[in-house]
């Protein structure tokens, strides 16, 4: 039995398929991101855009063949001064040490 009886093409055999694939990388509210899809360039334009409107920041990458610093677990800075992983601020991408110094004050380190 033919599943369709009046020789009519289905519209995805019609469409063009995909001309690039990508991934984007980018830090939200402190949390890193990852979206991977395939599209047209323009889609990834308005998703990049769409991104930014939402206050997403690009990810601190070294340059092309390099690697990244070693001072991140989790996607989280560390404080060099307490060992402890920094909670992310209310500045998107910043970072604050959450712990107290010896003498009970707040640590000052920043990233």
């Amino acid at each position: 039995m033919n599943p369709n009886p009046n020789n009519v093409a289905n519209i995805t055999d019609k469409q063009p398929a995909a001309q690039c694939e990508f991934r984007i990388q980018c830090m939200l509210r402190g949390f890193p991101i990852e979206i991977t899809g395939s599209g047209r360039a323009q889609d990834l334009k308005i998703i990049v855009d769409r991104l930014f409107d939402l206050g997403a920041e690009p990810p601190n990458l070294s340059p092309i063949g390099g690697k990244s610093e070693p001072t991140k677990a989790a996607g989280l800075p560390t404080c060099p001064i307490h060992n402890a992983p920094m909670k992310p601020s209310q500045k998107p991408g910043s970072f604050f040490c959450p712990k107290k110094n010896d003498d009970g004050s707040h640590c000052r380190q920043k990233a």
